[in-house]
């Protein structure tokens, strides 16, 4: 449970780093792509909607990307393409190829001590 939470306060910081509009302040859409189906992706879900719900400046959007595999994969793609989600969850092996990718990444410690 507390990683969780600190997946979705990961969440939180992302989205402090997207910017927006000083005049007319939008709700920040925070893209997840995860590889949770069935049980725990109903979980996963819940715990964003309760997010959601907790405030109005950002909005996560959980994304079931099929098998862990069939994630990361369609990560990198997506990185390739530059169209790459906010945050991704992958597996042990998964993690160790995306460090590896120069640029794919960027770690939650960093951008909490970039952030501030």
């Amino acid at each position: 449970m507390t990683s969780r939470r600190f997946l979705l306060g990961a969440a939180a910081a992302v989205a402090m780093t997207c910017g927006g509009s000083v005049a007319a302040p939008a709700q920040t859409e925070i893209q997840w792509w995860h590889a949770m189906g069935g049980q725990l992706g109903e979980a996963l879900n819940g715990l964003a909607e309760g997010f959601n719900k907790s405030q109005k400046d950002y909005k996560v959007v959980p994304v079931y990307k099929g098998t862990y595999t069939e994630t990361m994969t369609g990560t990198i793609a997506a990185f390739r393409a530059k169209q790459q989600p906010h945050i991704v969850q992958v597996f042990e092996v998964g993690t160790a190829t995306m460090m590896a990718a120069k640029g794919a990444i960027y770690p939650v410690h960093q951008l909490m001590a970039d952030a501030g």
